[in-house]
């Protein structure tokens, strides 16, 4: 597995925060990554099935070629930390930074709720 290098002063760019940014960016491929695990496992539903409810016996240890394909071509595809990077770096989206006041302010009127107040 190659690494590549991300040139920090890009992403310095929009942004003075280094490390909102990076947040940004990482919510962004977890995002990215489930909704690529979502499309797999709807694809491979059907082989699951099929193991799960044989029609033959020699059909429940079988790996079908299709199901072999399909996990090839999803491994093949470019890491999703990497398309959020080029996406992020391209303007595709932007984040918004919360103002510190209002984040203590969302936090103590969450607390009030829960204690009844």
């Amino acid at each position: 597995m190659s690494v590549t290098p991300v040139d920090l002063n890009k992403l310095r760019a929009s942004h003075d925060n280094l490390y909102a940014t990076v947040v940004a960016i990482s919510k962004r491929a977890k995002m990215m990554h489930e909704e690529e695990r979502a499309e797999l496992e709807e694809k491979l539903l059907p082989y699951k099935e099929m193991i799960r409810n044989p029609a033959s016996e020699s059909e429940s240890d079988k790996v079908f070629p299709e199901q072999v394909a399909i996990s090839l071509e999803f491994e093949a595809r470019e890491k999703t930390a990497q398309r959020a990077i080029d996406q992020f770096l391209l303007n595709t989206y932007d984040y918004l930074l919360q103002d510190q006041g209002d984040v203590n302010k969302n936090r103590d009127e969450e607390e009030n709720e829960t204690d009844g107040n």
